[in-house]
């Protein structure tokens, strides 16, 4: 294989690399992203392909698909993984969004080379970071982020929150990503070509900063919307990214600037999301993450009665089942500061007091 299907996403990944010398890239650091990079092109490979031989599914639609977004560390996965119990629901599980082709038969995955592929390096990435695991609950057979299709457009905030690379940040900031969800779009319509009934659920914080972009390819999206006091979910979020920094710059990474990126950046999100979310009226629904914690079932059914989804008795079993299975951890519930990243609680409050105040957090 050699078609890398659209050009659109190599100035990207020109950008990308012409940034990482400023990127202080440990040399295992460098070798593991190397291995990265090659993945996310392998994934535009395969997709490309197989977007020619089901072209019947790539010019199909996608309607109404349930997308979770909100501000990082909102319990959008655990919500992600509740919901995608349902058997209404379809989502793109792990090994596909690594290797993009019509869902086989679950009874085959194992014996599936790319499935055994995609599970060596989940396996390998777990072993060396494994609070991937603990924090996101990452399996090869379940459904896995949006992000992990949308960061082989090279146009997503993958890359710079998992790297120091400022000059691409800017870039992809000002940059239009609909080409990337449009990419995103038909890798789903792959993956779905044979149960192209069943509803895609879809899960992206950032889709929160690109939802304009999401909505020009996925016009009609039922949203919901997790929402958190960033003083919890800021320096959260910077604790969870100083592991994958520190993995590709080595442990004396400094994650000053890391904290500032992203308090910065997911203030904006919180912005731009909520001024598309006043254009699309009914469209969307808003979750604290503090009910969900205390009634994530009475969280479930009050998402599908507002979108007039069905609960049915199978999918209530599943999700009671589930949340039997996948207690919430206390380790979960370690609160950090703006201090312990380099940054600083004041500051963090000045930035979102128009988000909280909004939201009803006190200080």
């Amino acid at each position: 294989m050699s078609d890398f299907g659209s050009d659109d996403f190599r100035e990207g990944y020109d950008r990308l690399l012409d940034d990482l010398g400023h990127a202080g890239l440990s040399a295992e650091g460098a070798d593991m992203l190397r291995e990265v990079i090659i993945a996310n092109l392998t994934a535009r490979l395969k997709a490309a392909e197989g977007f020619k031989r089901r072209a019947d599914a790539i010019g199909g639609s996608i309607h109404r698909p349930l997308v979770i977004t909100g501000i990082v560390r909102s319990g959008t996965t655990a919500l992600h993984k509740l919901l995608s119990m349902d058997p209404q629901f379809q989502g793109p599980e792990h090994w596909l969004c690594a290797a993009p082709q019509p869902r086989p038969a679950r009874a085959q995955w194992s014996q599936n080379a790319d499935f055994q592929t995609a599970k060596a390096a989940l396996d390998a990435m777990i072993a060396v970071a494994p609070e991937v695991l603990d924090d996101h609950g990452m399996a090869v057979d379940s459904v896995e982020e949006s992000l992990n299709v949308l960061s082989a457009s090279f146009c997503s905030n993958m890359w710079p929150s998992s790297l120091v690379v400022p000059a691409y940040d800017d870039w992809y900031r000002a940059t239009d990503d609909t080409f990337a969800y449009r990419f995103f779009a038909n890798v789903l319509k792959l993956i779905g070509a044979d149960s192209p009934d069943l509803t895609w659920l879809l899960k992206n914080p950032t889709d929160t900063y690109s939802m304009r972009e999401m909505l020009n390819v996925f016009p009609d999206a039922m949203i919901v919307q997790t929402h958190r006091d960033p003083l919890q979910s800021i320096p959260s979020l910077c604790n969870l990214l100083a592991g994958a920094h520190r993995a590709y710059r080595g442990d004396g990474a400094k994650i000053d600037k890391v904290y500032a990126r992203e308090e910065e950046f997911w203030a904006l999100a919180m912005e731009r999301a909520e001024a598309v979310k006043q254009t699309i009226p009914g469209q969307y629904i808003d979750i604290e993450f503090r009910d969900f914690v205390k009634d994530q079932m009475g969280v479930v059914r009050a998402i599908y009665a507002y979108f007039g989804l069905r609960l049915s008795e199978q999918a209530d079993n599943a999700m009671s089942g589930w949340l039997e299975a996948n207690p919430r951890r206390s380790t979960t519930m370690h609160r950090f500061r703006p201090e312990d990243f380099g940054g600083s609680t004041e500051q963090l409050l000045k930035r979102y007091a128009p988000y909280r105040a909004e939201r009803g957090y006190g200080d």
